[in-house]
Order: C-alpha cells, then sequence, then structure tokens
C-alpha cells in the first residue's frame, strides 16, 4: 500500500481526521503532510486538541479524503454527527472518495504516521475549483481566529475577507454555503 493509491500527493494534503474516545467521534480538517507519496508514511502537526489527546491515546488516526466544502467547514468547528457517516467502523464520511487507517505516533508538534489499511470509495470526475481552495484556506485561518493574540486578528481577518472575495467569485453554491458556516460559527461577517 502507498499513500498515493488512497489520493495523496507529496505536499499538504486536506483531510478530513477522524480519532475516537470510547465511542464518541472526533472530527477535524487535518493537513497530512507527504514528502513520498510512493511511500505508506506521512506526518501531520497536530496543536492542542481533542484530536491530538485521542491519537495520544489510542496512536491510531482516520483519515478520509473528501471533496465537499459543508463537510469541512462544520468538522473545523465542531464533530460530525452519525448522520453523516456511511459507516462508524471503519469511519466513512458519506461521499468519501477514499479512507485510509494511520498508526500515529507523537514526536513533538507532529504525529508520524504509518499507513495501515485504507479503501477506495468511489471515483469522481471534477475540475478544479479555486473557490474550494480559498474556503480551505479561509478555514485554516478560522481555526486559528479565537486562540491568536489581538494584534494577529486584524491580518487574519484580512485573508478570511481576501479568501471570501474568492469563494464568491469562483465558487458553487456548497462552497458559498460553507462560507456561511465558517461565518456563523465565528460570529463574524466578513
Amino acid at each position: 500500500m502507498k499513500l498515493k493509491d488512497f489520493g495523496f500527493t507529496d505536499g499538504i494534503n486536506e483531510v478530513i481526521g477522524i480519532t475516537f474516545k470510547s465511542d464518541q467521534v472526533n472530527t477535524a480538517p487535518l493537513g497530512i503532510i507527504v514528502d513520498d507519496d510512493e511511500s505508506d508514511r506521512a506526518r501531520v502537526k497536530l496543536y492542542t486538541s481533542h484530536t491530538r489527546e485521542n491519537i495520544e491515546r489510542e496512536g491510531i488516526l482516520y483519515t478520509n479524503v473528501i471533496l465537499d466544502p459543508i463537510v469541512f467547514s462544520i468538522s473545523a468547528f465542531e464533530d460530525l454527527d452519525s448522520k453523516f457517516f456511511d459507516s462508524l467502523n471503519p469511519p466513512i464520511i458519506k461521499n468519501a472518495l477514499s479512507w485510509c487507517k494511520f498508526s500515529a505516533k507523537l514526536t513533538g508538534a507532529f504525529a508520524e504516521l504509518t499507513l495501515l489499511d485504507g479503501q477506495i470509495c468511489g471515483k469522481i470526475v471534477r475540475a478544479y475549483n479555486r473557490g474550494f481552495a480559498a474556503l480551505i484556506e479561509a478555514l485554516i485561518y478560522a481555526t486559528r481566529y479565537k486562540i491568536v493574540e489581538d494584534r494577529a486578528k486584524e491580518f487574519i481577518e484580512n485573508e478570511i475577507y481576501r479568501c471570501k472575495n474568492i469563494v464568491m467569485r469562483c465558487g458553487s453554491r456548497r462552497e458559498k454555503m460553507a462560507f456561511k458556516i465558517l461565518e456563523e460559527k465565528l460570529g463574524v461577517n466578513f
């Protein structure tokens, strides 16, 4: 098994990470860092979060490769409930393109990942959408918005506003809906 078999490429791959605490599912967008997509190894930077706590306790991370902007927006702020899943064992989000199971070992700010299992769930033909890319970028900033010092908030607000302009100009209806979720969760209208 190689990472590329499940849709990963060299660089940072935005996916939905899934961990568990007992039977409670934890979901969050994660940037999986791949140096060699021909290998079975990757890493992910983890901040203090439920995801990090669950990995520290269990040593397992599931990922879903998915292109649904609504799923990314919701999971950036809260855990997905069971209605978003086709299966919880293994955890497969509806319309996922693939899922993977990794062993995960924390080393400093990173978790070193080794691919254990995975499956291709579907094939999709879809052109690249700049609105989706801008939404993902805005979500990365949004997850940092509430934890940064006040002087950094203005920079983040400007970046989210820049991303919003791209989403509104280039995104589909779902990307635009997903951006509205971001604004609602932050309580800010950009």
